[in-house]
């Protein structure tokens, strides 16, 4: 993703992922998790494509032969290897374990879809060589600490440990001009940064939006500059399409 705006946090995951692929035996994941829109799908495309990583996302009550389908899938397309799509999850699993899981990073997006007892499944793949990055809501936290599955939720904690990033909105108009706007329309003013600001509230998802937004008004009326009015029309055009 050559468009993507590398962030502080970005970077901190990026380090947290080769901490995962190098760690000890039984060490080997990680997790990102932050609220919805704070940019943790485009982290971990953008984190795929730095290290050539399988990178799948999960759905409502995912079952595990359809997690390690998926893994079997993206495995064959980024290794360039001939990967059997039929059997049973048993099958998937021992596959994938043949296949050679050493120094190999998976990205679980949507982590927060699944259950216990599939995630278990993504356990048993790292101890197998597989570095996994779990990347979800806070509902993937709050999973991992299900009294009734403690005892298997509690391997996966203590195997993720403190390899574990939080993202959160842009914290402040500063930090979003350094690293949202400056990349795509160079410096602007602060008057504009902090008008940008509140109209997205430093979420990730709706800045990337209204940026989108911003730079196809000024394509239409041949604008060189961000600036006030191109924030203000371009967020209006997003609330009536909304």
């Amino acid at each position: 993703m050559q468009d993507y705006m590398v962030t502080p946090a970005a970077e901190q995951a990026k380090e947290m992922c080769k901490a995962v692929i190098t760690g000890r035996k039984y060490g080997r994941m990680g997790q990102i998790i932050g609220d919805p829109g704070t940019g943790k799908s485009s982290l971990a495309a953008w984190l795929a494509g730095e290290f050539g990583a399988i990178h799948i996302e999960c759905w409502a009550k995912m079952a595990k032969k359809a997690l390690l389908q998926e893994i079997a899938r993206e495995y064959e397309a980024v290794h360039d290897v001939a990967m059997p799509q039929t059997g049973s999850a048993d099958t998937f699993f021992h596959r994938l374990r043949a296949a050679g899981l050493d120094g190999k990073l998976i990205l679980v997006d949507e982590a927060n879809q699944l259950s216990w007892a599939t995630i278990e499944v993504l356990r048993g793949l790292s101890d197998r060589g597989a570095g996994v990055v779990l990347v979800g809501t806070s509902v993937l936290s709050r999973t991992l600490k299900l009294a009734q599955s403690q005892i298997y939720t509690q391997q996966i904690r203590q195997r993720i440990g403190a390899k574990s990033v939080e993202m959160k909105p842009v914290a402040n108009v500063a930090e979003l001009a350094a690293y949202v706007l400056a990349p795509r329309f160079g410096q602007v003013t602060k008057t504009t940064a902090k008008m940008f600001y509140q109209e997205t509230g430093g979420y990730w998802r709706s800045s990337v939006e209204l940026a989108d937004a911003c730079t196809r008004l000024m394509q239409n009326e041949n604008l060189e500059k961000l600036d006030q009015d191109v924030v203000a029309t371009a967020a209006a055009w997003m609330a009536r399409a909304a």
